[in-house]
């Protein structure tokens, strides 16, 4: 995706390179700026604001790109806060082979203590059926 699909307005690459190129000038300075230097960076600023000034193909490629430029720095700022994605090791078995990992159903084995659960289901049910013949009766 380039600069034209973002904001509908044809940047050549020469302008964007120099926005990047301010960008980067600018960000330095506040980064690196001092008291002693501020002669420097007004001399900076006004160059800057010269060539914004000088087209207006200058002040799209510096807004899209100083946008893109903030958002970078915001995630950077932020990347303790994401939390990170953890890898789990699935539990290995030395003991066993691979196959009895695998568990298949077996439909034959039902143990005795399953049964009377089934035994109470169907009494319930018969409970649920009948209460209201009795009402009906009573």
């Amino acid at each position: 995706m380039n600069i034209e699909e973002w904001s509908g307005y044809e940047v050549s690459n020469k302008v964007l390179e120099q926005a990047a190129l301010w960008i980067a000038a600018l960000d330095s300075n506040q980064v690196h700026g001092s008291a002693d230097m501020s002669g420097a960076n007004e001399d900076t600023h006004t160059r800057f604001f010269d060539w914004l000034q000088a087209d207006p193909s200058h002040q799209q490629a510096y807004f899209e790109l100083s946008e893109l430029w903030a958002r970078t720095a915001c995630t950077k700022s932020m990347s303790d806060m994401i939390e990170k994605s953890v890898v789990l090791p699935f539990p290995t078995h030395p003991d066993s082979p691979p196959h009895d990992l695998l568990l298949e159903p077996n439909f034959g084995e039902q143990t005795a203590s399953s049964s009377w659960v089934y035994t109470l289901a169907i009494g319930i049910i018969f409970c649920g059926l009948a209460v209201p013949a009795l009402q009906f009766l009573f």
